[in-house]
């Protein structure tokens, strides 16, 4: 595992909004910035949403709630995540369907590696400037020098190894993630990705339908049309990383929660 860039990192921060900084300070190691907004960020695309993890579905929760308070939005609840809209801010997920405690199984969990870099802080004691590592550890208070009474904010990064090579060739490389999904998940994600300009190799594509062909394994097939409608029944299930592009959208199986 590596770091991003310090450059790259400090750059990140700079374009994350104010509140959403302020909720990473206010949960050192607990909460997790992750996956889409760094990788659009970096490869200069156009940021859908922010993606927020944790390691308690409670917790993302309560802070999806004072988040809503703030940004004066409304939150939509549903069994995967938990979304803030406050038009025309840009929307904030919490992702309560996959919780962890440790940023490192965080990224683990993404199925492509252009995906799988992660921020999140930590709360240290900071007797002089030089005790801030370079690299993947940046001071909350970007331009200020740390004040040596005081605990500091610091910010850390991971990434995998083959992030910067493959995000620079927009190239999709399959991880085989371990986790409860839908079968069809990756394959609307690398649909989603090709569209955005990203090429994907024989092998990732094939564990990408493999996940597919896996899931209907046991399903008595007849001929080919009764194979593609259990699979097109798979590809239709909800992506739980897919984001209302900040339009005030619900769906029959979202609950409707939150403040104006």
């Amino acid at each position: 595992m590596m770091q991003l860039s310090k450059t790259d990192l400090n750059f990140i921060l700079s374009r994350c909004p104010r509140d959403v900084l302020k909720l990473l300070r206010g949960n050192p190691g607990t909460l997790f910035l992750a996956g889409g907004f760094i990788r659009s960020t970096l490869a200069g695309e156009k940021v859908s949403d922010i993606d927020l993890f944790g390691g308690s579905a409670d917790d993302l929760m309560r802070i999806a709630k004072d988040l809503t308070l703030e940004r004066k939005g409304r939150y939509f609840k549903t069994d995967n995540a938990i979304t803030v809209l406050a038009p025309p801010r840009i929307p904030v997920q919490f992702i309560t369907r996959w919780v962890f405690k440790d940023p490192g199984l965080c990224i683990s969990s993404f199925d492509f590696t252009v995906c799988q870099a992660v921020i999140w802080t930590e709360k240290v004691e900071v007797g002089g400037k030089d005790e801030i590592k370079p690299g993947g550890r940046v001071d909350v208070n970007i331009g200020k020098p740390p004040d040596a009474t005081k605990p500091q904010i610091i910010f850390h990064s991971a990434i995998s190894d083959a992030f910067y090579q493959d995000l620079a060739a927009r190239r999709l490389v399959y991880t085989f993630p371990q986790r409860e999904e839908e079968a069809g998940g990756s394959f609307m994600r690398m649909v989603k990705f090709i569209k955005k300009g990203y090429n994907i190799q024989a092998p990732s594509m094939a564990g990408v339908m493999s996940r597919i062909l896996w899931k209907v394994r046991d399903e008595k097939m007849t001929d080919e049309k009764w194979m593609a409608t259990v699979i097109t029944g798979l590809l239709r299930q909800i992506d739980p990383l897919h984001v209302i592009d900040g339009v005030d959208f619900v769906d029959e199986h979202e609950i409707i929660e939150g403040t104006r």
